[in-house]
């Protein structure tokens, strides 16, 4: 077992190394997620320039929600995964197949590393931000606050984790195309039903009844809302056990996908 982890342990390693290696694109990588960091604050001051409300939340609520999320889905929605769907369509897959790797241990490896750097990145560029605009936050009131915070964090990167590979899979059906059209629409959709660009509570009570049930609503909306104190206990204790039911089936659909998926691969010859 011991063996085992440290495997992992070196593929986590490298995988840090590389993301420095090509120091441009890191700057580069680093520079729009700024820009859009920047872009959702800028664009909800002039939402409140002539409101002090917008569907029960004031600006303090508001700014530490865009912010707090938009630093969160570098911990969250960062994901190497992405990257299995070249693996399958170039081929290199058949590489994977032959070392004594769990793939998808192999990917949450890496994955983890990518998210290191985003959180760490993240952290320091959040700060310059509130030194240069100052903008008004809410901090957390107790430490079992921030414990509830930090766990539903993790249990939404586990299903982000597995939605994302999940997604990378219908490659093997998408060769020709890198599986870019499930990707794309997966992409844009998270991007709203995550709740990155703005809290799923000022939908529509129907809309948001339905979003409530869905994986995506796990990812950022439910941290969030534990790290400004909206939700009652009853809505934590549901959003725990349905963050862990969704973790629990997305893995079970990811691995029968990929067992249904290497069959198809391995019939077309690679």
């Amino acid at each position: 077992m011991a063996s085992g982890l440290k495997k992992y342990l070196q593929i986590f390693k490298a995988t840090l190394e590389s993301i420095f290696v090509y120091r441009l694109n890191f700057v580069m990588w680093r520079v729009r997620v700024v820009v859009r960091l920047l872009t959702i604050y800028f664009f909800w001051l002039a939402v409140f320039s002539n409101s002090s409300e917008i569907l029960g939340y004031d600006r303090k609520l508001m700014f530490t929600y865009v912010l707090g999320s938009s630093v969160l889905g570098n911990l969250v929605m960062a994901s190497r995964s992405i990257d299995v769907g070249g693996e399958i369509s170039t081929g290199e897959l058949s590489n994977k197949l032959l070392k004594p790797l769990n793939y998808f241990h192999y990917w949450l490896s890496r994955d983890l590393a990518d998210k290191l750097v985003n959180v760490c990145c993240g952290a320091v560029e959040l700060s310059l931000i509130f030194l240069i605009l100052k903008p008004p936050i809410v901090l957390l009131s107790n430490f079992s606050q921030f414990f509830v915070f930090l766990l539903s964090s993790i249990l939404g990167m586990f299903i982000f984790f597995y939605l994302s590979f999940f997604i990378s899979l219908t490659t093997f059906w998408y060769i020709e195309h890198n599986g870019w059209p499930a990707r794309f629409l997966f992409t844009v959709l998270t991007t709203f039903v995550a709740g990155l660009v703005f809290p799923l509570d000022i939908i529509p009570g129907k809309v948001f009844s339905f979003l409530k049930f869905l994986p995506t609503t796990y990812l950022l909306f439910f941290p969030m809302q534990v790290w400004l104190g909206r939700l009652s206990m009853s809505f934590i204790v549901q959003g725990f056990i349905l963050s862990f039911f969704w973790i629990f089936s997305l893995k079970f659909l990811a691995e029968f996908l990929w067992k249904k998926g290497i069959k198809v691969y391995e019939s077309q010859g690679r």
